[in-house]
């Protein structure tokens, strides 16, 4: 599992240099805030990697510190990954079809064009790759908490966790693209994020704390379900080779 989670981090870290290079030299782009938000999304895996490290190896003085302080800011940074599924709202700025001026009903003509432009299009991939890695980056740095907590505590607890990093999440993913708080928010602004939090829970808030809940918990058991079909069909490989 150790060589597994390394060498998809490898991967999906050469996925995020390929996008920012293409980003850099493939033509026009009004995306280049992906940059930024995608390094943002590695942070939570950063910090994922530095918990596994600690508590893979023996006791040490300083190793519970080290976990503590990792696991803070994962937790801190993790809506990061997510949050880019929110970018698509930028694309609403770009026009990908308009109707046809010469269209008649029965006349052959179809009644809408598209647009050929690579700016538009380029937006759109250069988003969709953005989210992909997001929600994977996602995945895999709590992939590797949930594994932690079900290891000390059961599944239960495991799922228990997950859930409620999600509805935390969730909510700040609603601060983050609605109410323009930013994750250093909570060091520099803290009076003032504690304030908002106090005075304004509202049913905007909590309607789309619930939508960025459900979306990303849902991202979550999507990849889950696949890494489960992978670790039961290799515990059936390793039975029939006994």
């Amino acid at each position: 599992m150790n060589r597994r989670i390394s060498n998809v981090t490898k991967i999906l870290a050469g996925l995020s240099i390929a996008l920012v290079v293409w980003m850099i030299l493939g033509g026009s782009f009004n995306t280049y805030y992906l940059v930024w938000n995608l390094i943002l999304a590695w942070a939570p895996m950063i910090f994922a990697l530095i918990f596994r490290k600690n508590f893979k190896k023996q006791s040490y003085r300083s190793k519970n510190m080290i976990m503590l302080f990792s696991s803070f800011l994962w937790l801190f940074f993790f809506p990061n990954a997510v949050y880019l599924t929110t970018d698509y709202i930028h694309l609403s700025n770009d026009m990908f079809y308009y109707p046809n001026p010469n269209y008649k009903p029965y006349s052959g003509e179809t009644r809408m064009l598209y647009n050929f432009d690579l700016l538009p299009w380029n937006n759109f991939f250069s988003i969709t790759f953005g989210v992909l890695l997001g929600c994977a980056l996602s995945v895999l740095s709590l992939y590797i908490f949930h594994k932690y907590i079900e290891s000390k505590k059961g599944k239960g607890v495991g799922w228990m966790f997950v859930i409620a990093v999600h509805f935390l999440s969730g909510y700040a993913i609603y601060l983050g693209r609605f109410i323009r708080f930013n994750s250093w928010d909570v060091i520099f602004s803290p009076l003032t994020l504690i304030k908002f939090l106090l005075y304004n829970i509202d049913s905007v808030a909590v309607r789309f704390t619930l939508y960025f809940f459900v979306l990303s918990l849902f991202v979550y058991s999507i990849f889950y379900l696949f890494i489960y079909l992978a670790e039961a069909d290799e515990k059936a490989s390793e039975n029939q080779s006994c």
